[in-house]
């Protein structure tokens, strides 16, 4: 379920031009931009799991266009869906609109209590009305207890949600279809799901430390996809979400930070044990 840090985009000389990536949490999908490079080029992209990739372009895909990458159950990569490249956006909400937004009639109010204090997060269902439902529903059946802040990036994302593989809040909830695009930013303090590729959010939820306008949720309005926030952290709890310990990426991307596979499968001692500066949500409600 979706990582939401991206590699810097080099560019390796003579035949092997490099990809930006960005990586989804679990390490069986991740996506990248084509970059400047000749037509039918090969491109050298390192994937998720420490594979360096190799990929052949066919003549039709353009600088610009976003490729999708999938695990097969053999561990083999391939390529799974060509987005044309998209202009820059243009029509993200302003602040001010989306501050305006946070204070409707529709916003919902939840205080998210964690071991660094209480986070404030305004949902507004207009955003992403799939993703605000199931959240919300997340909260009011008390999913957000003794559930580790497991990935904490400096200037990226903290995320949080994986319970153990034997905890009954593991299997309760299915997979979400994804919301369309309505122009609203990755932007600092900006709430939504994880995912694994289309439709497949669930239950982990990312918030971003930084603006990642640029690299997420863009594409044509009324576009399905799995990048569409559903809230944002109120102002005044800005700082608390910036003091979460950030222990790093995970393993899967590079990172020195807790592995989520462990997690889901030893549950939280593991996380005590090896990491004991890990942050925790130990509750959620509506405010």
């Amino acid at each position: 379920q979706a990582p939401l840090a991206r590699a810097p985009a080099l560019r390796e000389p003579r035949r092997w031009p490099r990809a930006a990536v960005v990586a989804m949490a679990d390490a069986t999908a991740f996506t990248f931009q084509v970059p400047q490079c000749e037509p039918g080029c090969t491109l050298k992209v390192p994937a998720p799991d420490g594979v360096s990739l190799k990929i052949p372009l066919p003549p039709s895909i353009l600088p610009g266009d976003q490729m999708l990458m999938g695990k097969g159950a053999d561990g083999n990569w391939t390529v799974s869906k060509v987005l044309r490249g998209v202009a820059p956006q243009s029509h993200w909400r302003s602040a001010e609109e989306m501050a305006a937004d946070c204070q409707s009639a529709e916003a919902v109010r939840v205080r998210l209590e964690t071991t660094k204090g209480p986070i404030f997060i305004s949902v507004v269902p207009s955003w992403a009305p799939v993703g605000a439902r199931r959240f919300l529903q997340l909260v009011d059946e008390g999913y957000f207890s003794d559930i580790a802040i497991y990935r904490a990036i400096e200037h990226g994302l903290i995320q949080f949600g994986v319970v153990k593989s034997t905890d009954p809040r593991s299997t309760r909830y299915e997979k979400l279809p994804d919301d369309k695009l309505v122009g609203i930013p990755y932007a600092e303090g900006v709430v939504g799901f994880a995912a694994a590729g289309p439709g497949t959010r669930k239950s982990t939820v990312c918030i971003m430390k930084a603006d990642f306008r640029t690299q997420l949720g863009k594409g044509e309005m009324g576009t399905p996809s799995t990048e569409t926030p559903f809230g944002m952290v109120c102002p005044e709890s800005m700082a608390t979400m910036h003091a979460v310990t950030c222990l790093g990426d995970i393993p899967q991307c590079g990172g020195a930070g807790p592995n989520p596979i462990e997690l889901e499968t030893l549950g939280n001692d593991y996380i005590r044990s090896q990491f004991p500066t890990c942050d925790f949500v130990s509750g959620a409600s509506r405010a």
